[in-house]
C-alpha cells in the first residue's frame, strides 16, 4: 500500500487497550533483557538457517548423549532451543507490527510538522499586528533559537 496523508483517531478506551496489550506481551515475557552494543557484538547472529543448525544439533544431542562432555547441559540447550523456536515464531510479526508502527509515526509525525511549520509561519507574521499573539509567536520560536540563525520556510501546502 503506498503512503497517503493519514487521518485517523484513535479513542482513549482503544488506547488503553493497546497499552494494556503491549503491558501483556512484557508480562508474558519477563526474562527479556536489553543488550548494549559491545554485548551484541560478541553474540552469535541467528537467521532463519541457524535456527535450523540449533535444531539439527539439538536432535544431535539428544540422540547420541554419549558424545557430550558430562559439563554439557542437555536439558538447558532443549530449553534454550525451544524458546530460540518461540521466538523465531513471534518475533517476525512483532517486526513487522513495529516496521508499521515507526513508519506510522514517520509519516504522520512528518504531517504535523509539517502542519505545525504552517501555522508557525501564519503566527510570526500576525504577532506584530495581532494583540496578544507575540507569547504564543515566542513560544514557537523556542523550538528554532539552538538552530541559529536560518529562516524558517513553511511547508507545502497539504493536497
Amino acid at each position: 500500500m503506498s503512503y497517503a496523508n493519514i487521518s485517523a483517531v484513535l479513542s482513549q478506551q482503544d488506547i488503553a487497550d493497546i497499552k494494556t496489550a503491549i503491558k501483556t506481551i512484557e508480562t508474558k515475557l519477563p526474562f527479556l533483557v536489553v543488550l548494549t552494543v559491545d554485548e551484541k557484538k560478541g553474540l552469535f547472529k541467528l537467521g532463519d538457517k541457524s535456527v535450523s543448525f540449533v535444531d539439527d544439533a539439538l536432535n544431535a544431542a539428544k540422540n547420541f548423549p554419549n558424545i557430550l562432555p558430562n559439563t554439557f547441559d542437555t536439558a538447558e540447550f532443549e530449553k534454550d532451543t525451544v524458546l530460540c523456536n518461540v521466538f523465531a515464531d513471534i518475533a517476525q510479526p512483532l517486526a513487522a507490527l513495529s516496521q508499521k508502527v515507526d513508519d506510522t509515526f514517520t509519516a504522520v509525525g512528518s504531517e504535523a510538522l509539517g502542519e505545525a511549520l504552517q501555522v508557525y509561519s501564519y503566527v510570526q507574521t500576525a504577532a506584530p499586528i495581532t494583540p496578544g499573539l507575540q507569547p504564543i509567536a515566542d513560544q514557537l520560536s523556542e523550538r528554532f533559537k539552538k538552530q541559529g540563525v536560518r529562516k524558517v520556510q513553511a511547508a507545502p501546502a497539504a493536497k
